[in-house]
Order: C-alpha cells, then sequence, then structure tokens
C-alpha cells in the first residue's frame, strides 16, 4: 500500500510576510472593523433617541428613529458578515466598539431637533467613510465589498435630503 504524504496547510495569518493580496483584504477588513463599530454606536444611540424624544415633533421621530435603528442594526449585521466572508472575526466588545467607532455617542440630553441634526452629521460622515472604504475595495478588486458599502451610501444620501428638507435647511452643494 503506497503511503499518502501529509501537506500542511497554512493559514495566510502563520506566514511571516503576508502576500500582498492578504494585506489588501487586511485593509479591507480593517476599515469595515471601523465601519462595524461605526453601526453599533449609531445603533444605540437612534435607540436612546426614539425612547427620549419629546415635543411635538414626538410622533414623528419617535417611528422614524425606530425604523433608523432597525436598519442601523440591520447594516451592523451585513457588515459583520462581510468581515467574515474577506477572512476576519468582527469585534464584538462594546469597550474595543467605542474606542473604534467615528460616531460618537449623543451627550446629554438633545431636543428633537438637534437629534435630527445630530443624525444628519452622522450619515454624512457614514457615506464619506463609506465611499472612501468602497474606492479602496474596488480598486483592490473587491466588488461586493464595495457594492454593499456604496448600496448604503447612496440611501444614506436620500435620508440626509429628507432630513435636512424637515429641519428646512437647503440642501447642501
Amino acid at each position: 500500500m503506497e503511503r499518502i504524504p501529509r501537506i500542511r496547510l497554512e493559514r495566510a495569518s502563520d506566514r511571516s510576510f503576508p502576500s500582498e493580496e492578504n494585506r489588501t483584504m487586511s485593509e479591507i477588513r480593517d476599515g469595515l472593523q471601523t465601519l462595524l463599530a461605526d453601526y453599533q454606536v449609531l445603533y444605540h444611540k437612534l435607540r436612546g433617541f426614539h425612547w427620549t424624544v419629546s415635543g411635538e415633533l414626538f410622533f414623528g421621530l419617535h417611528a422614524k428613529f425606530e425604523e433608523y435603528y432597525n436598519d442601523a442594526a440591520l447594516k451592523a449585521d451585513e457588515v459583520a458578515e462581510r468581515i467574515l466572508a474577506v477572512g476576519g472575526m468582527p469585534h464584538t466588545g462594546i469597550r474595543g466598539v467605542l474606542e473604534r467607532a467615528r460616531v460618537q455617542e449623543a451627550a446629554g440630553s438633545p431636543d428633537a431637533k438637534a437629534m435630527v441634526r445630530a443624525i444628519v452629521a452622522d450619515f454624512g460622515a457614514l457615506v464619506q467613510n463609506q465611499r472612501e472604504l468602497s474606492g479602496v475595495a474596488a480598486g483592490k478588486g473587491d466588488a461586493a465589498t464595495a457594492n454593499l458599502l456604496d448600496g448604503f451610501a447612496d440611501g444614506q444620501e436620500k435620508e440626509i435630503w429628507m432630513l435636512r428638507a424637515f429641519l428646512g435647511e437647503a440642501p447642501a452643494g
């Protein structure tokens, strides 16, 4: 009986000198980890706004904030799954999320319009960050990540326009 030689399978993370492809995916994974942290903080911020909004705008904003936090949760899930698809492991610890996130928690108890302005700012930052990471991903041949992020950004740009209209502000030009 002929003996079959054993082959040692090596993971990319075991190599002393990672390939260009591994460095590329590492850059994309790192950007996705930061985006995941952003969505996790945004989810909690929106949930807090949903719970604490008051005044004459309560009914409309209470429902809108619920829509937004549900959407943020879905986006966080899609980003986490994309991290897994590109060979990473999503970070889940709260401390690490807060340290990594660019989106900041709400300070104090803002009034209803201040909440909306905060969401406009957060969505604007997310759009910019997603477009940048999408460009990196597209440049490295990762169309799935680029398409996912472009879809997120496209929807948020529309929401920014509608929220600015709600506030009586002119569209950004």
